[in-house]
């Protein structure tokens, strides 16, 4: 599949140019090479005064480790060349009593502050909610310091919050995340029996918008990409990276059918003018996917020197997910 431009004639906004997930470069490797291995959900941050990255990842193992299994630990990793990286922070899930952690959101405030928006599961109710931590460095961030963001009773109604995407616009901060809404007549003790609500069928996950004017307290907008009421994105709409592009932005998000692809997800797009409205582009099918029609999944991207560089987890052929690295000339 070559790099493609995709167009909305409505608007005449040219999309971003995309990326072929199979000539990606792996830059995170799983612990192991079968189904249950990931190294994924990443987060990137480059740091223009540093001239760094700072790649946020999270690890897995198949069920049967213990403690050591599903999103058990997550890192920070650091690289001057963006593809070379070396871990310099981890957080493993005891140290929040939790049974898994999932995709955060790192960004830099000042010199002297950065912030790591985590998503975990809540120890004292089984559901997803979203804490942030503070550090002079990514290098520093203490799980004990951790303070409350969102949970899902912060919603008009919610099972569980997760998955943050944070970005500064107009000195307020937009929070992007996935909520777990309850399907008709689904009992809500059930959906938290397993610790993850989005394994269990009975409530869907679009993506909602919280604003901030001080990235600490947060005012829920609304859903912003929902579900499909059918089609292949009617389980999950889960925006990931949000990409300038002509007047507007490009958004990339993971979309799914059912719980059986719970964890295959897939990539589409979307448009928005004002981050808080979005059309979703051609959304009949997925526009990312491996050769295999595997998943393709949590993309997150930057812009830089002429290019973006679009970071994403990737499903293997052993079953394995890997965390790859894509440039694509703008």
């Amino acid at each position: 599949m070559e790099n493609t431009m995709i167009n909305q004639p409505e608007n005449g906004m040219g999309l971003c140019p995309l990326f072929d997930p199979e000539k990606g470069k792996t830059v995170i490797e799983p612990l192991g090479s079968k189904e249950g291995y990931w190294a994924g959900a990443p987060t990137i941050l480059f740091d223009e005064k540093e001239q760094i990255f700072y790649l946020y990842y999270r690890l897995r193992k198949p069920r049967g480790y213990g403690e050591d299994e599903r999103g058990f630990e997550v890192r920070i990793a650091r690289s001057e060349d963006g593809e070379n990286f070396e871990d310099i922070w981890s957080l493993h899930k005891r140290e929040l009593q939790s049974s898994s952690i999932e995709r955060s959101s790192l960004i830099k405030i000042s010199d002297q502050l950065y912030r790591l928006y985590i998503s975990y599961v809540d120890p004292a109710d089984n559901r997803w909610r979203i804490d942030v931590m503070e550090a002079a460095s990514p290098a520093e961030f203490q799980a004990a310091s951790r303070k409350k963001v969102l949970t899902a009773a912060d919603l008009p109604s919610a099972e569980g919050v997760k998955d943050p995407y944070i970005l500064f616009h107009d000195n307020r901060y937009y929070m992007y995340f996935v909520y777990a809404k309850g399907i008709e007549h689904a009992e809500s003790m059930k959906m938290h029996e397993t610790g993850d609500v989005h394994n269990t069928g009975l409530a869907v996950a679009p993506t909602g918008l919280a604003v901030s004017e001080d990235g600490l307290a947060f005012r829920w907008i609304d859903t912003v990409l929902p579900v499909s009421e059918s089609g292949w994105d009617q389980y999950q709409s889960r925006l990931t990276t949000i990409i300038p592009s002509g007047s507007g932005y490009m958004v990339l998000w993971d979309g799914s059918v059912g719980v059986e692809q719970n964890y295959e997800e897939k990539v589409s797009t979307a448009v928005t003018y004002d981050l808080r409205t979005f059309a979703k582009v051609g959304h009949q099918g997925p526009v990312l996917e491996t050769s295999l029609k595997k998943a393709v999944r949590y993309v997150d991207a930057i812009v830089l020197e002429g290019q973006i560089w679009y970071y994403y987890e990737y499903s293997r052929e052993d079953g394995a997910h890997e965390l790859r690295l894509c440039k694509v000339k703008i």
